[in-house]
């Protein structure tokens, strides 16, 4: 007898033997009345063996037939997302549940099926069902910009959604935000259409508007009244879009983060509407505005908008310039800040990075004090910017301060510092070359011996430098050993 001439019963039974998924499918496309007999067998199997996983891919693909064949087959689909363990609630963590807390629901929005989002609803799943960041349906459906979905929601349980929808929480963003993260124009002007309070929503939604660089959509919420200085502060998790170290207390508003992502024709739309050019942002104990952002990307066009537009500058744009070695940022700041106005010494600075190219535009702008820069060369082993230096005619023995070049060098270890010294005929202070020997390793100590050494000590040689030290310093050392050789090897 062939196995197509089976009774139902006989298919069922052979069925109901097979012991796993890839068997059952298989029998299944034998023919279409193995297909018509069997199907309901792998779909029971799937629930009962991999918890209704065939549910979820049913889901993503939109397929209301397959997941209406899994309610059948008893899928519970108005119990929301569980955890798969057992665990303590930690209100304070920083980091969201591991666990994979899915539903049909999440995968109909999120993936755009609004009509298996409202046969869903209409079967008991809920909407607000969360994930195991709190995403809902509707921050999904926002997120992937599917109105549509919205438009089911909101119209089958609205009420439910008046304030999650405007509400961030510890790991998401209020849906209307992530919509317009993401440029969503459409859905985030439906958003706001459907708020209580379209000015307020429209300002606190600003600022995620600016990362998408959609001027249109900026336009659209300044057109509900948005303030456009509005800033938007931080909650503990940082929001990485707005500021990838930004946490509680973290302060951002538009035209900081439009200067942050480079968006330079938004920037010029944002100042052309009355955004503050030296608008403050960040932290209160670390302040930054516009100009910094801009200057820390290395955006340059941005920050030339930005200087035209009359943005302050001080000395920390200058910092921030060297810092990112961004030469042509420098020249633009230095060319508006005189360096008259500089309250700390930015050659030290240069002196740390290293780059001589910067390090000569500031001397060449007037920056001074090269003893101070030396120090710093050496104690971050600039060999190049020590060329320099002595090149230009720096003394080693730093005559007006309390320090020693030779000195640093042996305290610091650089071998090829002390090399260059050597070379350009530098001399040591007896004290230096005694601690030297006493001290340092043989081969530092070797080295200090080949240097000439001086008839006096550096207090006895430059007194005013020290006199200078022990008043400010009020006899805190009582040997006004502050150069110390001795000490600081000891």
């Amino acid at each position: 007898m062939s196995i197509l001439t089976v009774s139902s019963e006989v298919i069922l039974l052979i069925g109901r033997q097979l012991q796993t998924q890839n068997d059952l499918a298989a029998l299944v496309q034998v023919n279409r009345r193995f297909h018509n007999v069997v199907t309901h067998l792998l779909y029971r199997y799937n629930l009962h063996h991999e918890n209704g996983d065939g549910a979820l891919r049913a889901a993503r693909l939109g397929s209301i037939p397959a997941v209406a064949q899994f309610i059948r087959e008893g899928y519970l689909v108005a119990d929301g997302p569980v955890h798969v363990n057992e665990h303590p609630s930690t209100p304070e963590s920083l980091a969201p549940c591991p666990c994979r807390m899915e539903h049909p629901i999440l995968y109909a929005a999120e993936y755009g099926h609004a009509d298996l989002v409202d046969y869903l609803l209409r079967m008991g799943a809920r909407s607000d069902f969360e994930n195991n960041v709190g995403e809902t349906p509707m921050h999904l459906a926002a997120k992937s910009g599917f109105l549509s979905v919205i438009k089911v929601l909101l119209d089958r349980s609205g009420s439910m959604h008046q304030v999650s929808m405007y509400k961030d929480t510890r790991f998401t963003l209020a849906p209307i935000k992530e919509a317009a993260l993401k440029g969503h124009m459409q859905v985030v002007e439906y958003l706001l259409l459907c708020s209580p309070c379209p000015r307020d929503y429209a300002s606190s939604t600003l600022p995620f508007a600016a990362v998408s660089g959609d001027i249109p959509l900026v336009s659209m919420l300044l057109d509900h009244r948005a303030d456009i200085n509005y800033k938007y502060v931080g909650q503990r998790v940082s929001r990485t879009a707005l500021n990838r170290c930004g946490g509680e207390g973290h302060e951002t508003a538009a035209l900081s983060v439009a200067a942050r992502y480079g968006h330079l024709a938004l920037v010029s739309f944002l100042l052309a509407n009355g955004a503050d050019v030296n608008i403050k942002t960040g932290i209160p104990t670390l302040w930054t505005n516009p100009l910094c952002l801009a200057i820390e990307k290395g955006h340059e066009e941005v920050v030339r908008r930005l200087l035209a537009h009359g943005a302050d500058i001080d000395d920390g744009h200058i910092r921030e310039a060297i810092l990112q070695r961004n030469k042509n940022a420098l020249e633009l700041l230095l060319t508006k800040h005189a360096t008259d106005k500089s309250t700390s010494n930015i050659l030290d600075l240069a002196a740390e990075v290293g780059d001589t190219e910067t390090f000569q535009m500031l001397v060449d702008k007037g920056f001074q004090d090269p003893e101070r820069a030396f120090v710093k060369a050496i104690e971050f082993n600039q060999e190049a910017i020590i060329t320099l230096l002595l090149a230009q005619g720096t003394d080693p023995d730093l005559p007006s301060i309390c320090e020693s070049g030779i000195g640093e060098a042996i305290i610091r270890r650089h071998i090829g510092i002390i090399e260059i010294l050597l070379r350009h005929g530098a001399r040591i202070y007896p004290k230096t070359l005694g601690a030297a020997q006493l001290f340092a390793p043989k081969q530092i100590a070797a080295l200090a011996e080949q240097f000439p050494v001086h008839s006096l000590e550096k207090k006895d040689m430059y007194p005013s430098a020290f006199k200078k030290y022990e008043a400010w310093n009020q006899g805190w050392r009582s040997d006004n050993n502050f150069g110390s050789t001795r000490r600081k090897l000891w």
